[in-house]
C-alpha cells in the first residue's frame, strides 16, 4: 500500500520505485553495480493488487534474492 507508504520496512522507497515505474514492477530499472553470486537459490515472487485502480499480476522466478532485489528493488524486501 503506498497512499500512505505501508506494508514494510522499506515501503516508502518501494513505494518511489513503484512510482517512477508508473505501477510496472517490471518496469523498475535494474540497479547497478550489483554484483551477484552465480550461485542458483531460486526466489519466486508474486505480487497481485491495483495501481490507481489498474489491476497489477507479477510474477517471476529468479536464479536468486540478490538478483531479485537488484532487479525488483525494494519491492519485495520484506526483511527490512
Amino acid at each position: 500500500m503506498c497512499d500512505p507508504p505501508q506494508g514494510h520496512a522499506r515501503a516508502a522507497e518501494a513505494c518511489a520505485e513503484l512510482k517512477k515505474a508508473e505501477g510496472d514492477i517490471g518496469a523498475i530499472p535494474q540497479k547497478k553495480n550489483v554484483f551477484c553470486p552465480m550461485v542458483y537459490a531460486p526466489v519466486t515472487v508474486r505480487a497481485r493488487g491495483e495501481w490507481h485502480g489498474r489491476p497489477v499480476d507479477f510474477r517471476e522466478t529468479f536464479s536468486n534474492a540478490c538478483a531479485m532485489g537488484a532487479r525488483t528493488g525494494a519491492v519485495f524486501a520484506l526483511d527490512g
